[in-house]
Protein backbone atom coordinates (compact mmCIF):
# COMPACT_ATOMS: atom_id res chain seq x y z
CA UNK A 1 0.00 0.00 0.00
CA UNK A 2 2.67 2.44 0.79
CA UNK A 3 3.96 2.87 -2.89
CA UNK A 4 0.36 3.41 -3.91
CA UNK A 5 -0.02 5.80 -1.05
CA UNK A 6 2.87 8.07 -1.81
CA UNK A 7 2.79 7.50 -5.44
CA UNK A 8 -1.30 9.39 -5.53
CA UNK A 9 -0.06 11.34 -2.17
CA UNK A 10 2.88 13.18 -4.30
CA UNK A 11 0.14 13.53 -7.01
CA UNK A 12 -2.49 15.24 -4.95
CA UNK A 13 -0.27 17.38 -2.23
CA UNK A 14 -0.24 20.04 -5.52
CA UNK A 15 -2.03 23.14 -5.11
CA UNK A 16 -5.68 22.82 -6.42
CA UNK A 17 -7.66 19.47 -7.67
CA UNK A 18 -5.66 17.94 -10.17
CA UNK A 19 -8.52 16.13 -11.67
CA UNK A 20 -11.06 18.72 -11.12
CA UNK A 21 -14.16 19.54 -8.85
CA UNK A 22 -16.96 18.37 -11.45
CA UNK A 23 -17.86 14.73 -11.88
CA UNK A 24 -16.80 12.26 -14.57
CA UNK A 25 -19.12 13.09 -17.58
CA UNK A 26 -20.24 9.50 -17.53
CA UNK A 27 -20.54 9.01 -13.78
CA UNK A 28 -22.38 12.08 -13.68
CA UNK A 29 -25.00 10.12 -16.45
CA UNK A 30 -25.74 7.06 -14.21
CA UNK A 31 -26.00 9.19 -11.13
CA UNK A 32 -28.56 11.36 -12.56
CA UNK A 33 -31.04 8.39 -12.91
CA UNK A 34 -30.52 7.15 -9.38
CA UNK A 35 -33.63 7.81 -7.06
CA UNK A 36 -32.67 9.59 -3.60
CA UNK A 37 -30.79 8.24 -0.21
CA UNK A 38 -28.70 5.52 -2.11
CA UNK A 39 -25.78 4.30 -0.58
CA UNK A 40 -22.87 4.55 -2.88
CA UNK A 41 -19.16 3.82 -2.88
CA UNK A 42 -16.79 5.45 -5.02
CA UNK A 43 -13.54 3.32 -5.56
CA UNK A 44 -9.81 5.15 -5.66
CA UNK A 45 -12.32 8.53 -5.53
CA UNK A 46 -8.80 10.10 -4.79
CA UNK A 47 -9.89 13.81 -4.44
CA UNK A 48 -13.87 13.37 -4.45
CA UNK A 49 -15.10 15.34 -7.41
CA UNK A 50 -17.57 11.80 -8.14
CA UNK A 51 -18.12 11.49 -4.08
CA UNK A 52 -19.33 15.20 -3.48
CA UNK A 53 -21.66 15.61 -6.40
CA UNK A 54 -23.51 11.95 -5.22
CA UNK A 55 -23.57 13.62 -1.69
CA UNK A 56 -25.11 16.97 -3.26
CA UNK A 57 -27.83 14.55 -4.56
CA UNK A 58 -28.38 13.46 -1.76
CA UNK A 59 -27.25 10.47 -1.51
CA UNK A 60 -25.41 8.61 1.43
CA UNK A 61 -21.94 8.59 -0.04
CA UNK A 62 -18.62 6.57 0.51
CA UNK A 63 -14.94 7.28 -1.34
CA UNK A 64 -12.39 4.80 -0.69
CA UNK A 65 -8.76 5.38 -2.03
CA UNK A 66 -5.29 4.70 -1.04
CA UNK A 67 -4.17 8.75 -0.59
CA UNK A 68 -4.94 10.18 2.70
CA UNK A 69 -4.10 13.62 1.16
CA UNK A 70 -6.67 12.99 -1.54
CA UNK A 71 -9.10 11.71 1.26
CA UNK A 72 -8.61 15.22 2.96
CA UNK A 73 -9.07 17.17 -0.39
CA UNK A 74 -12.52 15.22 -1.25
CA UNK A 75 -13.78 15.96 2.83
CA UNK A 76 -12.57 19.89 2.34
CA UNK A 77 -14.81 19.78 -1.17
CA UNK A 78 -17.73 18.47 0.67
CA UNK A 79 -17.43 20.96 3.27
CA UNK A 80 -16.97 23.59 0.50
CA UNK A 81 -20.48 22.46 -0.93
CA UNK A 82 -22.13 22.34 2.50
CA UNK A 83 -22.59 18.30 2.54
CA UNK A 84 -20.44 15.90 3.53
CA UNK A 85 -18.78 11.86 2.71
CA UNK A 86 -17.81 8.93 4.49
CA UNK A 87 -13.86 7.35 3.81
CA UNK A 88 -12.18 4.73 3.95
CA UNK A 89 -8.24 4.85 3.60
CA UNK A 90 -7.03 2.25 2.03
CA UNK A 91 -5.67 0.40 -1.14
CA UNK A 92 -7.97 -2.15 -3.00
CA UNK A 93 -5.63 -5.13 -1.90
CA UNK A 94 -6.83 -4.90 1.77
CA UNK A 95 -10.32 -3.63 0.86
CA UNK A 96 -13.16 -5.44 2.61
CA UNK A 97 -16.25 -4.60 2.05
CA UNK A 98 -18.58 -4.42 5.47
CA UNK A 99 -21.99 -3.74 3.73
CA UNK A 100 -23.72 -3.83 0.93
CA UNK A 101 -24.29 -0.79 -1.44
CA UNK A 102 -27.04 0.45 -4.04
CA UNK A 103 -24.31 1.39 -6.25
CA UNK A 104 -20.44 1.29 -6.68
CA UNK A 105 -18.99 3.43 -9.15
CA UNK A 106 -15.24 4.56 -10.21
CA UNK A 107 -13.70 6.48 -12.96
CA UNK A 108 -10.05 5.83 -14.30
CA UNK A 109 -8.90 3.30 -11.92
CA UNK A 110 -5.54 2.08 -12.83
CA UNK A 111 -5.82 -1.93 -12.25
CA UNK A 112 -3.96 -4.52 -13.49
CA UNK A 113 -4.65 -8.37 -13.30
CA UNK A 114 -5.50 -10.23 -10.92
CA UNK A 115 -6.22 -6.94 -8.54
CA UNK A 116 -8.78 -5.82 -11.44
CA UNK A 117 -10.82 -9.67 -11.50
CA UNK A 118 -11.20 -9.95 -8.36
CA UNK A 119 -12.20 -5.57 -7.05
CA UNK A 120 -14.69 -5.82 -9.96
CA UNK A 121 -15.62 -9.39 -8.00
CA UNK A 122 -15.68 -7.87 -4.86
CA UNK A 123 -16.99 -5.12 -5.83
CA UNK A 124 -20.86 -7.18 -7.45
CA UNK A 125 -20.77 -9.19 -3.91
CA UNK A 126 -21.54 -6.11 -2.26
CA UNK A 127 -23.95 -4.71 -4.38
CA UNK A 128 -27.83 -5.21 -3.61
CA UNK A 129 -29.68 -7.24 -6.04
CA UNK A 130 -30.50 -4.87 -8.96
CA UNK A 131 -27.58 -2.85 -7.76
CA UNK A 132 -24.94 -0.84 -10.56
CA UNK A 133 -21.58 -1.04 -11.29
CA UNK A 134 -20.67 1.68 -13.45
CA UNK A 135 -17.09 2.95 -14.64
CA UNK A 136 -14.94 4.81 -17.25
CA UNK A 137 -11.39 3.52 -17.70
CA UNK A 138 -8.42 4.32 -20.27
CA UNK A 139 -8.37 1.72 -22.62
CA UNK A 140 -5.43 0.51 -24.31
CA UNK A 141 -5.31 2.73 -27.65
CA UNK A 142 -4.77 5.35 -25.15
CA UNK A 143 -1.27 4.51 -24.17
CA UNK A 144 0.37 6.51 -27.45
CA UNK A 145 -2.00 9.88 -26.16
CA UNK A 146 -0.93 12.83 -23.98
CA UNK A 147 -4.43 13.14 -22.41
CA UNK A 148 -4.06 11.41 -19.12
CA UNK A 149 -4.07 7.69 -18.10
CA UNK A 150 -0.52 5.62 -17.31
CA UNK A 151 1.99 4.68 -19.97
CA UNK A 152 1.59 0.89 -18.99
CA UNK A 153 -0.32 -1.11 -20.81
CA UNK A 154 -1.12 -3.45 -18.00
CA UNK A 155 -3.07 -0.81 -16.51
CA UNK A 156 -5.04 0.10 -19.34
CA UNK A 157 -8.50 -1.74 -20.50
CA UNK A 158 -10.65 -3.39 -23.40
CA UNK A 159 -14.19 -3.88 -23.91
CA UNK A 160 -13.01 -7.54 -24.42
CA UNK A 161 -11.05 -8.26 -21.53
CA UNK A 162 -13.84 -6.61 -19.08
CA UNK A 163 -16.42 -9.01 -21.17
CA UNK A 164 -14.05 -11.83 -20.42
CA UNK A 165 -14.44 -10.93 -16.16
CA UNK A 166 -17.98 -10.27 -16.55
CA UNK A 167 -18.55 -13.76 -17.71
CA UNK A 168 -17.68 -14.88 -14.04
CA UNK A 169 -20.08 -12.96 -12.54
CA UNK A 170 -23.81 -12.56 -11.80
CA UNK A 171 -24.70 -9.26 -13.35
CA UNK A 172 -26.67 -8.11 -16.33
CA UNK A 173 -24.65 -5.80 -18.75
CA UNK A 174 -26.56 -2.81 -19.57
CA UNK A 175 -23.09 -1.11 -21.19
CA UNK A 176 -20.03 -2.17 -22.19
CA UNK A 177 -18.33 -0.05 -25.28
CA UNK A 178 -15.06 1.39 -26.53
CA UNK A 179 -15.09 4.51 -27.97
CA UNK A 180 -12.81 8.21 -28.07
CA UNK A 181 -14.02 11.15 -26.04
CA UNK A 182 -13.25 14.97 -25.15
CA UNK A 183 -12.07 14.70 -21.25
CA UNK A 184 -11.94 18.28 -19.77
CA UNK A 185 -10.95 16.89 -15.83
CA UNK A 186 -8.49 19.64 -14.87
CA UNK A 187 -4.84 19.62 -15.66
CA UNK A 188 -4.99 15.47 -15.34
CA UNK A 189 -7.45 14.51 -17.99
CA UNK A 190 -8.06 17.02 -20.91
CA UNK A 191 -8.25 16.42 -24.32
CA UNK A 192 -9.33 13.32 -26.97
CA UNK A 193 -8.93 10.43 -24.63
CA UNK A 194 -9.66 6.54 -25.28
CA UNK A 195 -11.97 4.94 -23.21
CA UNK A 196 -13.85 1.85 -22.12
CA UNK A 197 -17.40 2.74 -20.85
CA UNK A 198 -19.13 -0.33 -18.69
CA UNK A 199 -22.19 -0.44 -16.43
CA UNK A 200 -23.73 -3.40 -15.07
CA UNK A 201 -26.75 -4.23 -12.45
CA UNK A 202 -26.50 -7.05 -10.33
CA UNK A 203 -28.81 -10.20 -10.88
Amino acid sequence: MSDQREFWNARFEREGYFYGVTPNLYLKSHLDTLTPSQNLLFLGEGEGRNAVYAAKLGHNVTALDASDIGLAKASMLAHQHNTSISLIHTDLEQWKPDCAYDAIMCSFLHLQEPLRSEVFAKALDHLHSGGIFAGEFFSLEQLPRTTGGPKDENLLYTAEALEAILQNLQCTVIELVELDVQLQEGSGHNGLASVVRLAVTKK
